[in-house]
């Protein structure tokens, strides 16, 4: 393995995404909606609501843990509302901007040097299929790790100025597990995503929109909680994390084994 080579291809990679508007926007809008307009608005949510219903509360309440429970209770109605959704119920959400960092950067590099007719000079170097592949890894899953980590910093600074809540309600540990090990996991889970799906489809868009329906369980996920069903506790967000995981390993293995660059000329 020449290292060399591999951080070569994400200094390449990194400097084409810079140079693409189609990938550079969303790097910068998703960040500033999840992580910057939604505590922001949420902790102004409950500011303005003042005194809210009982019976409105009492389902979201409900379905916290115990402890969790005991001192949300202690809380201000606003607060409560405004501590339950950033922490809790719009948690997964988060999620989406690792997913979408790491998709975008990943397909721009895969289908995007192709439509560019790119690609075709890189395969013909010297560089090996592995260490191409690990540079294809780390130019995606990197900055959508840092990104995910600094915003939620953000984002954690912010609800806690809006709403004058601080740990361990906001941010919670559900929200702190979902941001430590979800985040990572759920940018190598994208990726690899892209990978298989960069193996058989040519277009950049064609791959972000196939890749655009690993957000749905999320999606899912927050919905299930908004209709009062569960709230996401630390046993469901470790055990979420886990899957996430196992599953980001299992594409990845599959889609190394499809990464052959006689396979990406024939495509390409």
């Amino acid at each position: 393995m020449h290292w060399q080579r591999v951080r070569a291809i994400v200094r390449k990679d990194l400097l084409a995404v810079r140079r693409s508007r189609p990938v550079l926007v969303p790097l910068i809008v998703l960040p500033l909606v999840f992580f910057l307009a939604m505590p922001v608005g949420f902790g102004l949510l409950g500011r303005f609501l003042g005194e809210v219903p009982d019976s409105e509360l009492e389902p979201l309440i409900r379905a916290l843990p115990a402890a969790d429970r005991a001192q949300l209770e202690r809380l201000e109605p606003g607060q409560q509302i405004a501590v339950v959704l950033i922490s809790y119920q719009f948690a997964p959400l988060i999620l989406l901007v690792p997913l979408a960092v790491a998709t975008a950067i990943a397909a721009d590099s895969l289908a995007g040097e192709r439509e560019r007719r790119t690609l075709e000079a890189l395969l013909v170097t010297p560089i090996r299929d592995e260490e191409l592949f690990l540079g294809k890894v780390l130019a995606a899953v990197l900055p959508a790790v840092v990104i995910g980590w600094l915003g939620s910093l953000v984002s954690a600074v912010v609800g806690i100025a809006v709403t004058g809540v601080g740990p361990p309600l906001l941010p919670s540990p559900p929200w702190m597990l979902l941001v430590g090990l979800g985040m990572p996991g759920i940018a190598l889970l994208g990726l690899g995503a892209v990978v298989l799906i960069s193996a058989r489809v040519r277009g950049f868009q064609e791959v972000m929109q196939l890749s655009g329906l690993l957000a749905m369980p999320l999606i899912g996920v927050m919905v299930a909680q908004a209709s009062g069903l569960f709230l996401i506790d630390w046993r469901l967000a470790l055990l979420g994390c886990v899957v996430v995981w196992a599953a980001a390993f299992g594409i990845l293995r599959a889609g190394r084994r499809l990464f052959q660059r006689e396979a990406l000329l024939r495509l390409g």
